[in-house]
């Protein structure tokens, strides 16, 4: 919430919300439709992140905690030393963040379409 409000200032005050503002636009459009797009992009890219650190953050919980899930699996795994295991474990966890890495790309094409890839 921190982060989105701080982007949402930081784009109403540039100089195309002040020429949508002069141009009669509602104020309620102004926000939605301009300023919000704009201040989406970094929020998106906090979020890629915390996905990948979410991700990290299981082996540790899932093991102070003794639930039953992909990081407990990859603990068990290393320490009975059983590296196929361990290696499928990882090739899942990577899959999945690049899948949300590439989703995030796709998400700032869509907020800006001015990106190209």
């Amino acid at each position: 919430m921190r982060q989105t409000r701080a982007s949402l200032l930081a784009t109403l005050g540039e100089d195309y919300i002040r020429t949508a503002e002069a141009g009669g636009l509602a104020r309620r459009r102004i926000v939605l439709v301009h300023a919000m797009r704009n201040a989406l992009a970094p929020v998106t890219t906090v979020i890629a992140l915390q996905v990948g650190a979410l991700m990290s953050a299981t082996v540790i919980t899932e093991t102070i905690f003794t639930l039953p899930g992909m990081g407990t699996l990859i603990v068990n795994a290393i320490f009975s030393r059983d590296m196929p295991i361990v290696q499928g474990a990882v090739l899942v966890v990577v899959a999945f963040v690049l899948a949300v890495n590439l989703l995030t790309d796709l998400i700032y094409a869509w907020l800006d379409p001015r990106i190209t890839y």
